[in-house]
């Protein structure tokens, strides 16, 4: 039955881990809403989105979206009542330990056969010092994704190992970041439609490039404990571009 409520082995093994597979969690009937707001960012990503893989040697104009990023919140679409927003903050909620509450989501979506990997990082890289043991995110795919379609990786136990150095990703304008990890160590999470993951905010993480014939599409949800800040406090690496300018901004860090 889809809207579980966690089990304690689940639980421990989050701790452990890190990173939880939850399978058949999400009721696919019920993502109408999202599949509406998806469909809309794709038809007009030149106006909706960002391309998070943004080739430092293209203009603006040229931008290829091998990574489309963008935001259902962002662009209007109220999701705070759908079911599988409430289900995923109850579900976060027992595995960090702690109330937490919604705090942003992110659509994110690879073209077939012409995208970008998303490579190794931990958001808690991109969040700053203020969320610092504070975050959780759900990873919900919009279909089945396997390897092959850009499924997501982890590193088992890797977030007990704190914030990773991270560096902003060679030949890329925009504010890609990256750490290194033990490939070795890692760990591919395919999923099936209603499937989805949920991980730690210092969980080293990545997606492959999408090699199918189809637009890989998902929906991340992130939570932050109740009371929390949000992002700031940054790490020296942290940058923001302007992507209808490309100006690059370092804010400030310690």
């Amino acid at each position: 039955m889809p809207y579980p409520v966690a089990q304690a082995a689940e639980i421990e093994r989050f701790r452990i881990d890190g990173f939880l597979v939850v399978r058949g969690a999400i009721d696919p009937a019920g993502l109408g809403p999202l599949e509406a707001a998806a469909k809309r960012i794709l038809s007009n990503k030149e106006r909706l989105a960002f391309d998070w893989a943004w080739d430092a040697d293209r203009p603006r104009e040229q931008r290829r979206f091998r990574i489309v990023q963008s935001s259902p919140s962002l662009i209007g679409v109220d999701l705070s009542g759908e079911r599988f927003r409430v289900w995923a903050r109850e579900f976060a909620s027992s595995l960090l330990g702690a109330p937490v509450e919604f705090w942003y989501d992110q659509f994110l979506a690879k073209p077939p056969l012409d995208s970008a990997a998303t490579p190794w990082h931990q958001d808690e890289g991109y969040w700053g010092r203020n969320l610092d043991e504070r975050g959780i995110t759900c990873w919900m795919p919009l279909h089945a994704v396997d390897e092959q379609a850009g499924c997501m990786h982890f590193v088992p136990g890797g977030h007990r190992h704190g914030v990773l150095v991270h560096r902003p990703v060679e030949g890329v304008q925009s504010d890609l970041l990256t750490c290194e990890v033990d490939p070795a160590a890692a760990v591919a999470c395919p999923l099936g439609l209603g499937d989805v993951t949920f991980h730690h905010g210092k969980m080293p993480h990545m997606t492959p490039p999408n090699r199918s014939d189809h637009w890989r599409q998902a929906l991340t949800q992130h939570f932050r404990v109740v009371g929390s800040p949000g992002e700031g406090d940054h790490y020296p690496w942290k940058v923001y571009v302007n992507q209808a300018t490309g100006q690059r901004i370092k804010p400030p860090s310690r």
